[in-house]
């Protein structure tokens, strides 16, 4: 089902946001999505890895200083992220290459990469299916797939977030029922491996943020698939 929204609106939504990164510095959830699903999955050295969209490269950075040696393809959305990502892979000295995320299909080979990251993106393509299904043909037989996007809760939270201007809006943007996610995975043949909920509490106090992350390591996970903000799915090919 084809949304009815472009990638050029979303990526005009990202560039009038130049405080993006200032904004998810103070969001307690923003970095979460790299630093929960890292545990879940391994890049095996010398890897090439696709990152999109990669945003302004924090997760970048961030699986780069765990996997030094795997070789980052980053794909951002929007000219401001374009910018930011060679920024900070220049400040970081990670050398790869850099191509904007325009449309589908993606610009390489079957089999290109032995691991593809994709987090909180495939709410905001208008193809959700046939996005995964291309990074998939892009993945390596037996690669990594890693994905992360909000779950339907995220909803009232962001349009809350919205009234109060809390954070940066999401522009353009579905979020996907569980389901339809699942069903997609196994149109692509990607089989999951791992799935994990996380982020009961995104913002608040630091009382309020423990508490959160104390619950989330002892409710079960078909308690934490209901009421978590956050779905990642670790999946190979």
């Amino acid at each position: 089902m084809t949304r009815h929204w472009t990638i050029s609106q979303v990526a005009a939504h990202w560039d009038s946001v130049p405080e993006y990164d200032a904004i998810n510095a103070k969001i307690d959830s923003y970095f979460r999505r790299f630093a929960d699903s890292a545990p879940l999955f391994i890049i095996p050295p010398d890897a090439r890895v696709l990152d999109v969209d990669c945003r302004s490269a924090k997760g970048t950075v961030f699986f780069h200083e765990h996997s030094p040696s795997a070789r980052f393809t980053c794909m951002p959305m929007s000219s401001l992220f374009e910018q930011r990502t060679r920024e900070q892979m220049a400040t970081h000295g990670i050398s790869g290459e850099v191509v904007v995320f325009r449309e589908l299909p993606l610009p390489f080979p079957d089999g290109s990469f032995d691991v593809v990251l994709t987090y909180e993106t495939i709410e905001h393509v208008p193809w959700p299916e046939e996005y995964v299904r291309e990074l998939a043909r892009v993945l390596k037989p037996g690669g990594t797939f890693v994905l992360t996007t909000p779950s339907l809760l995220w909803e009232p939270v962001h349009l809350l977030s919205g009234w109060l201007h809390l954070d940066h809006g999401e522009g353009p943007h579905w979020m996907l029922a569980r389901r339809r996610l699942l069903r997609a995975f196994r149109n692509a043949d990607l089989r999951v491996e791992t799935e994990r909920s996380f982020v009961l509490i995104p913002v608040g106090p630091r009382w309020l943020l423990a508490f959160g992350k104390w619950l989330e390591r002892i409710l079960p996970q078909w308690a934490l698939r209901i009421l978590c903000l956050r779905r990642t799915f670790i999946c190979t090919k």
